[in-house]
């Protein structure tokens, strides 16, 4: 029998300590007990090392920038793949930031407005001297960015004489150009023409400051019928662009910022439901196409946009809409709807495939009525009066009862005062036939068989040379205008006999809080556009009183109206060549008007100290011109709902209502 054999030799020292860590597990027997499974220590995932930061996303956009070696496509993918980065960069620096501080990178509060004297037009001098002409470098903008607030009464009033000053002076200068060179059609861009002499002459309002958020002067609703226009208000910064920006240069933080956009509906993946719109950037279209044939950038406007988003700074709104009445080439009219903030901004593709910029803006609110909702509503009054049904508050379809050629509806949502339906209608005033002193002599007028022109008979009585343009608006205001009469061989379709044909556009009388009655428009009303007359019955000014005349009656003196046609079509604090003539002197009317029986709808029109409407004297044929007819003319583009406003000359003399 054998004996066992020996046991192993223990391992050295230094290789039982070695083994020691590497434990030998023994072979498991099949046929035996299933031994516990000990669980193998599973070690944790290392921690990411590289965060998502804006420093590494510069570096990617470093390391992506394409060589000029790399083929087409591949390096337009590389550029597009660098513009997200771009924007996800922006997004992280915009997130750090407001998890570092609560405030806005902007200054937090922008000083108000330099003192409205520093603000002034310059009214008998150009920018670089006393002659505009000789003005050669335009005025640059400033650096300082500005937010108004804080205005009083007299500041509002102000700032609104300046924006109509600005706008007389360039519908003044495109009107004389367009007169110049009537034969070049839609080439000839005599608003672009307008707009730069203005800037040149440093006549464009608020280029000493850029101004964030509200132009003082301009309200909501206020319509333009050029984008050159917007520029000269302040409105817009660029004629021809969608968005206006503050370059970067002029940004503290280094950043462009936007501050309004001009929203026409033209690229495909605009969306506009009035107090939201989406608004897609700029770029990538080909002219009147709305879809893209190529990608957009993330760059200047697009770039100013996307960082009035991350700053929370607000933009004004311009919406262009379509206007079959528009002087402009694009039949295009611009109406400014507010306040708008940036609460969106993405970059991606879009509904033709290539990537588009799109912002979502949400209208800011406690501001004055949407001007785009206002011209809704008078189409919707418009339809309603046309198929005769009354819409609710209205207590008259027509006022005139038929006698003007447009219905004057009568609207009362305030109280239960019917008093306008009191009084007899008239539409002019009828004027007393001078006695015939001697032989009586055979009146005659014109002999113009088909229009009247330079030679016509009355029309030579017009210093200066035709009183209208071919669309019926009054070139330049005059003391008196010689109209064609009842003894003229002309057709009433002369462009001599605007304001013989009536009103062209309607108007409304309507009960408001802050004037008692007024008129308002519910057409758009073109500027230098005839708007209504005058009536009632005449008094004589012989023997009698004025002053006793008016204290049982309700009397309009029309000595009284200050001479605002003056205003209207001169140009010449900017271009010299453009100014009126030397008119003869006109004594004025030798009457009053008395609308305590019989009255129309101009009388119930507001005063105001910066008006939209002005008075012209008009003398028609052979009439004795000791008794014009008191014409309403348009001082500016008037919206649909905008109320009419007149000056009656002396502070406290109010309208006949």
């Amino acid at each position: 029998m054998g004996s066992s054999p020996p046991p192993p030799l223990p391992p050295p020292p230094q290789i039982a300590q070695l083994l020691s860590q590497f434990p030998v597990i023994p072979k498991p027997d099949p046929d035996g007990p299933i031994p516990p499974q000990t669980p193998i220590p599973v070690a944790a995932p290392p921690p990411l090392m590289l965060a998502l930061t804006p420093e590494l996303c510069d570096a990617l956009h470093r390391e992506l920038a394409p060589s000029p070696d790399d083929d087409a496509f591949f390096a337009r993918c590389l550029r597009q793949s660098q513009l997200h980065l771009e924007a996800l960069a922006a997004q992280l620096r915009h997130n750090s930031s407001a998890a570092a501080a609560p405030s806005l990178p902007l200054p937090p509060p922008l000083p108000p407005l330099p003192p409205r004297q520093e603000m002034q037009l310059p009214r008998d001098s150009g920018a670089g001297g006393s002659d505009p002409s000789a003005t050669k470098k335009r005025a640059r903008p400033a650096a300082e960015m500005v937010r108004v607030a804080n205005l009083t009464p007299a500041d509002h009033l102000h700032y609104r004489a300046l924006v109509r000053r600005a706008r007389l002076t360039f519908e003044a200068l495109r009107v004389a150009y367009q007169r110049q060179e009537p034969s070049a059609g839609a080439r000839n861009r005599v608003d672009l023409r307008a707009s730069s002499r203005m800037l040149s002459a440093g006549h464009w309002l608020h280029r000493e400051v850029r101004i964030v958020g509200d132009i003082p002067g301009v309200l909501v609703g206020d319509a333009f019928y050029y984008r050159a226009e917007l520029c000269v208000v302040g409105l817009h910064t660029a004629p021809q662009a969608g968005i206006g920006y503050i370059p970067a240069s002029l940004v503290k933080e280094g950043h462009p910022v936007a501050t309004s956009i001009v929203s026409s509906g033209g690229y495909l993946d605009d969306e506009d439901t009035g107090d939201v719109l989406v608004y897609t950037g700029s770029g990538g279209r080909q002219r009147n196409r709305l879809d893209h044939h190529a990608d957009q950038t993330l760059e200047r406007g697009n770039l100013a946009l996307h960082n009035s988003y991350l700053y929370g700074v607000e933009v004004r709104v311009i919406r262009g809409h379509v206007c079959d009445q528009s002087p402009n080439p694009n039949r295009k009219v611009y109406v400014y709807d507010g306040l708008y903030r940036v609460v969106s901004s993405t970059f991606g593709p879009g509904k033709s495939g290539h990537d588009v910029c799109k912002f979502k803006l949400a209208r800011l609110p406690g501001q004055e009525e949407l001007g785009s909702k206002s011209w809704h509503t008078a189409k919707q009054l418009n339809d309603a009066m046309d198929a005769r049904i009354r819409p609710p508050r209205y207590i008259s379809l027509d006022l005139s009862k038929g006698a003007e050629v447009l219905r004057v509806p009568v609207c009362n949502k305030l109280d239960d005062d019917r008093s306008p339906l009191l009084f007899e209608y008239t539409v002019r005033p009828e004027f007393p036939v001078p006695p015939a002193h001697g032989p009586v002599r055979r009146q005659r007028g014109c002999h113009c068989a088909s229009g009247c022109g330079s030679k016509c008979r009355c029309e030579r009585k017009n210093t200066g040379g035709l009183v209208y343009n071919e669309d019926g608006t009054l070139v330049m205001g005059r003391p008196v205008v010689y109209e064609c009469g009842a003894l003229c061989g002309c057709p009433m379709t002369c462009v001599n006999r605007v304001t013989q044909r009536g009103m062209k556009h309607r108007l409304e009388v309507f009960r408001s809080n802050e004037t008692g009655w007024g008129v308002r428009a519910l057409d758009l009303i073109p500027p230098g556009a005839f708007v209504c007359e005058y009536g009632g019955d005449v008094v004589v000014m012989d023997d009698h009183s004025g002053n006793a005349l008016m204290e049982d009656r309700s009397i309009i003196d029309p000595k009284r109206f200050p001479e605002r046609w003056k205003e209207w079509g001169d140009g010449s604090a900017v271009d010299p060549s453009i100014r009126g003539p030397q008119f003869a002197e006109f004594a004025g009317p030798g009457y009053l008007l008395d609308v305590s029986q019989k009255r129309n709808v101009a009388c119930y029109i507001s005063h105001s100290w910066t008006p939209n409407v002005f008075l012209q004297f008009v003398v028609r044929g052979n009439e004795d011109e000791r008794y014009p007819h008191l014409m309403v003319f348009a001082m500016e583009t008037i919206p649909p709902m905008r109320e009419l406003s007149i000056d009656y000359g002396i502070d406290g003399y109010l309208s006949a209502s």
